[in-house]
């Protein structure tokens, strides 16, 4: 990955990340076998850690739409900290071999958001109008639309210093339009 922020990631030789790496040309034929397969398993590390990340980063919020902000800043902030990652998908990888790829399907980062969102859904926080991975899919869109066009545009505003506006717009999308009432506490009547 650190050679993709010297150089266009077309231009990088099996021969360069071998000598990068502190290997043989050999072991690295023999685990990738391509160029695509190496950045693949590249992506599939990098996406591991960002869902150790957001897990590290959710340890002590208990508001669920805050916890749902975190994850959001943490995606545009990890992103942006690494966006030679994202500038070395949009050159190398065909889409649809990326698709069919295990990083693609992103199961530490996803499975962490799916069960926030499956919660949300559960407490009414969430709309029920879609299932949970509409909701995800909605998400991983809005996110990888931000962090693209970030890049393509070089705009200078980081995405994760305006996030809360962002995620605000995102909210009011996945939201609950008839959230459930919370029921009065015991002892207390409705009126207070």
């Amino acid at each position: 990955m650190r050679l993709a922020t010297h150089k266009s990631p077309d231009e990088i030789s099996f021969v360069e990340v071998a000598a990068q790496a502190h290997c043989s040309l050999q072991t690295l034929y023999r685990y990738y076998g391509s160029m695509e397969d190496l950045w693949l398993a590249c992506a599939g590390r990098v996406l591991k850690h960002l869902g150790d990340r957001i897990i590290d980063h959710l340890q002590a919020i208990e508001s669920y739409k805050d916890r749902m902000r975190k994850v959001f800043w943490l995606m545009l902030d990890f992103f942006e900290r690494h966006d030679n990652f994202i500038k070395l998908f949009m050159e190398t990888v065909h889409f649809q071999r990326w698709m069919n790829d295990i990083s693609f399907k992103q199961p530490e980062v996803s499975r962490v958001v799916l069960d926030m969102i499956a919660e949300g859904q559960a407490s009414g926080i969430l709309t029920n109008e879609v299932d949970k991975v509409a909701i995800l899919d909605f998400i991983y869109g809005v996110v990888f639309r931000f962090v693209q066009m970030h890049q393509i545009r070089r705009i200078k505003q980081s995405n994760a210093q305006r996030s809360n506006a962002l995620f605000e717009m995102l909210w009011r999308a996945i939201a609950n339009p008839h959230p459930h009432p919370h029921p009065p506490r015991e002892g207390k009547s409705e009126r207070g």
